[in-house]
């Protein structure tokens, strides 16, 4: 399963939730549920457990996201780890999140394990902007924080979150653009979709639009 480039975002609209693609011209490449499983655990302390099938529209589940790791305490560092499976239990690859550890620099990042094909790491929210962030834009989120329990109002400045995920050779293969549109564009074809929706699920669960409200899709 190839694809041309494409942009994926989440539906959170409708139940169960969609991953739905389209091209440049906005054509429709197609739409994918994400049901989450009937018996999945509950969500954990640190909301990392998920466990939910990749369902294309009129057709059979077409992959399953487990966790084999949930993520660690903010001490350890330790990442969830996802396993993205073909109907048969066939391994399509791992996703892993890691966060910033406590009292520690960094950022959040996302990496992609394909079965086949390069690793790709994608850290949350560029270097300049985080920089100017923590000066001026932290204090400016705070003060729209205040006035917005003030005037009842759902006002507010997000940190950066812009992700652009790139092989060993710097080459970017799939960029999150965060509030510029919150969807997913996949630069380099060949990618296989049910890895691409599965990320695009995943990580709409931890930080989702404002549209899907604050516990994302997988909380609703």
């Amino acid at each position: 399963m190839t694809q041309e480039r494409m942009t994926y975002e989440v539906v959170a609209t409708v139940s169960p939730p969609a991953v739905v693609s389209a091209d440049r011209n906005g054509q429709g490449g197609g739409s994918a549920r994400l049901c989450r499983d009937a018996d999945a655990p509950a969500l954990d302390a640190r909301r990392s457990v998920r466990a939910f099938h990749i369902v294309p529209e009129g057709h059979a589940p077409s992959a399953r996201v487990v966790t084999e790791q949930a993520l660690g305490s903010r001490f350890s560092g330790r990442p969830a780890v996802y396993r993205v499976e073909d109907p048969y239990g066939v391994p399509l690859g791992r996703i892993s999140l890691r966060c910033r550890r406590f009292l520690h620099m960094g950022r959040k990042l996302w990496t992609v394990e394909p079965a086949t094909g390069p690793v790709l790491r994608g850290y949350r929210g560029r270097l300049v902007w985080w920089a100017l962030w923590w000066p001026f834009g932290l204090p400016l989120s705070l003060l729209c924080f205040v006035f917005a329990v003030v005037v009842e109002d759902d006002i507010g400045i997000g940190s950066p979150r812009r992700i652009i995920w790139r092989d060993d050779s710097g080459r970017a293969h799939i960029v999150f653009r965060g509030m510029e549109a919150d969807d997913f564009e996949v630069l380099v074809p060949g990618w296989d979709p049910r890895l691409i929706a599965a990320l695009v699920g995943l990580h709409q669960a931890f930080e989702p639009a404002e549209k899907a409200g604050a516990a994302g899709w997988y909380g609703n």
